[in-house]
């Protein structure tokens, strides 16, 4: 996920996540960005909290039973050695950072002060919300929770697209990696995707609409524009609903 998303790219995103879909159940295998050995996300991103939010959209919204360690969801920083990735968790500025009211085991990090649960909790934008809203999401979505990945082919490789499927359950990912707006980006899947007919497409973090998606009778997609316009490093879920009639 990181490497795509320092990448600008979803060339590579893929491939990892269906030799593991193949191999094992969703509930066997757990994507992580960071543990308590690598440098963590924000360090690894060079502080750029729209790619840090690009990633945790994705890893909330692919296969697999995601782990969170602690401190990513506000985007805390630490680099190795590896005590400096296990400093106390930064619940809000102060001493000890609301984690304890001795003196911890390790200094805190510099951003304590900011990067805190207090200061983003009310914020609605703010990265811990997002982790939040797509965490109650996934578990309010059969597909986004166990549906099957089907990657969807966009005419730009800077564009992440995907489909997870669970039976009649069907949410359509697409997610802009890159640092420009892009124009009538289009998808095509390959065949036995969908069954054939017209899908309404609905917004599940609101505030936007999209087109119905028409599947042909050969159950591919092909030539589906969802939106006119993608903005940089923003991620958007569709609930898609089969018509009942073609």
């Amino acid at each position: 996920i990181l490497g795509a998303v320092r990448a600008a790219s979803a060339q590579k995103l893929f491939p990892p996540f269906m030799r593991l879909q193949r191999a094992q159940s969703a509930d066997r295998w757990s994507p992580f960005l960071r543990n308590h050995d690598q440098t963590r996300t924000l360090t690894e991103l060079g502080g750029d909290i729209a790619r840090a939010r690009v990633a945790a959209s994705l890893l909330l919204t692919l296969p697999g039973l995601p782990f969170v360690y602690y401190g990513e969801e506000i985007g805390m920083t630490g680099n190795k050695p590896d005590e400096r990735l296990r400093t106390p968790m930064q619940w809000r500025p102060g001493h000890g950072g609301g984690f304890t009211r001795g003196n911890p085991w390790e200094s805190l990090q510099d951003d304590s002060m900011t990067a805190t649960v207090e200061a983003q909790d009310a914020d609605p934008n703010s990265l811990l919300n997002l982790y939040r809203r797509l965490i109650h999401l996934r578990g309010a979505n059969v597909a986004l929770g166990s549906g099957e990945l089907i990657p969807l082919v966009a005419s730009n490789d800077a564009v992440a697209a995907y489909v997870r499927r669970s039976a009649d359950h069907v949410a359509l990912v697409i997610a802009n990696l890159g640092t420009v707006p892009l124009s009538e980006v289009t998808l095509e899947s390959p065949e036995h995707v969908l069954r054939g007919g017209r899908y309404e497409a609905s917004s599940l973090l609101g505030g936007l609409t999209a087109p119905a998606l028409q599947v042909r009778s050969d159950e591919r997609i092909q030539g589906y524009v969802p939106l006119v316009l993608l903005e940089p490093m923003e991620t958007y879920v569709f609930d898609l609903t089969r018509s009942a009639s073609r």
